[in-house]
């Protein structure tokens, strides 16, 4: 039941962002039907469980938001600084990148995280490491160095 409530209150903080309307009683009615129905049929398919509702990973994860969009804006100044600047070089290079994560949440947010920043992409996980393409040998040197990982197994209480 906590599981089917975070999740609620997941969805309505997620339309309330997207939509907006707070003043527009029809609209808020539409939006607590279709919450309780995808709840409802959510709950039916067998998805609120750890996997499908991860709650205990939500507060890490305010903790986690503000370090993932600095990396962001970091490398897309790289990326940037690198299409405009002739003389800095572009060496793209596929590299298995070990990572030692428990919870597959944790994991899939490290992949994902590795993928939003800009110069590095997730091409393939397996149970022990990451298949990762970086445009140059500082991306895949800053993996090697686990900052990245370190803040996401924070998540799990690592």
């Amino acid at each position: 039941m906590m599981r089917a409530l975070s999740l609620v209150i997941l969805l309505a903080g997620y339309w309330a962002l997207l939509s907006g309307q707070f003043h527009n009683n029809f609209l808020i009615a539409c939006g607590v039907v279709c919450i309780a129905f995808v709840v409802w049929m959510a709950s039916r398919m067998g998805l609120v469980d750890d996997e499908g509702v991860p709650a205990r990973y939500y507060v890490g994860l305010l903790l986690y938001v503000p370090y993932i969009v600095w990396q962001v804006i970091l490398a897309n100044w790289d990326v940037l600084k690198r299409i405009w600047a002739a003389d800095m070089p572009i060496d793209p290079r596929l590299t298995r990148i070990p990572y030692s994560t428990r919870a597959g949440f944790v994991t899939v947010t490290y992949a994902n995280s590795i993928t939003l920043t800009p110069g590095t992409v997730t091409m393939q996980v397996t149970q022990t490491e990451m298949l990762i393409h970086s445009l140059t040998k500082e991306g895949e040197d800053s993996l090697f160095e686990g900052d990245m990982e370190r803040h996401c197994k924070r998540l799990e209480g690592g």
